[in-house]
């Protein structure tokens, strides 16, 4: 996988002068599974040293305590407020709407989050509106209950609509949006918000809190369709890691976040 040399003058350019963020995601690009991906955790310590780094997941079943214990524990720098997952942007979503007594579809971890913001989690009979996440008890019943609330005016929230996710040793899961869809094909109708990526509410959030343009942050990720597709929504910048090439003004592949590491040394 070969850059143009005009193309990587344009990256060198924009490492040195332009990014002030970068924000990583976590599956797939820095960890498969429990293993850290090669060279992933001196790449971030290297960032650190001129950059604003954040951590960032539609990962909805882990709260965000769990998922900065795991990344210390795999090596990375990480404090609480360096990670932003779907899971805890639903629960704020839900706080910022005024969207209460929920039924919820989704991990305990998930429930946690929803349930410290002061919101309710209610039976399917009393609860107001539908918020989806990955489950992995997952039935039927639910399905029922989501389209009973959803067919008497309910609101219905998904955490993201990721159809699977690596969870290491080659293993590929279901992931939210297998259960975001069975009720989307019950009940005839798509979320009223799905709040992950490729939605650019996640780095909204971001730029907010760390006081930087769209245009400052480099987002690094493994998927064109949800992570690529999130910054440009948002007109930042972006690396995609794998194997499909995609030079665009804006976007860059690499093969590993090694090379990014090579890239970095070589423009500075």
């Amino acid at each position: 996988m070969t850059m143009s040399a005009n193309h990587k003058a344009a990256l060198d350019k924009i490492l040195n002068d332009q990014i002030k963020l970068f924000a990583f995601d976590l599956d797939g690009t820095l960890y498969v599974g429990e293993k850290a991906v090669p060279e992933a955790i001196e790449l971030i310590a290297e960032l650190r040293r001129n950059h604003q780094v954040v951590y960032f997941t539609n990962n909805s079943s882990k709260t965000i305590t769990q998922l900065s214990k795991k990344l210390r524990e795999l090596g990375f720098f990480c404090g609480s407020s360096d990670v932003y997952s779907a899971g805890a942007a639903t629960a704020d979503y839900l706080k910022e709407s005024g969207l209460d007594n929920v039924y919820l579809i989704g991990s305990v971890g998930l429930r946690a989050e929803v349930e410290a913001r002061g919101l309710r989690v209610c039976p399917a009979k009393t609860a107001h509106h539908v918020v989806v996440g990955l489950d992995l008890d997952f039935t039927y019943q639910k399905i029922a209950d989501a389209l009973a609330i959803i067919n008497r005016g309910g609101k219905f929230i998904a955490c993201n609509e990721d159809r699977n996710f690596p969870a290491g040793e080659g293993l590929i899961l279901p992931g939210c949006g297998a259960m975001a869809g069975a009720i989307t094909t019950a009940a005839d109708k798509t979320p009223d918000f799905t709040v992950g990526k490729p939605n650019p509410y996640l780095l909204a959030r971001i730029a907010t809190e760390y006081g930087v343009k769209a245009e400052a942050i480099m987002v690094v990720g493994d998927s064109y369709d949800s992570d690529i597709a999130m910054a440009l929504s948002y007109r930042s910048k972006a690396i995609l890691v794998g194997q499909q090439a995609v030079f665009a003004p804006t976007v860059w592949s690499v093969e590993n976040v090694g090379q990014i590491r090579r890239l970095l040394r070589k423009s500075q």
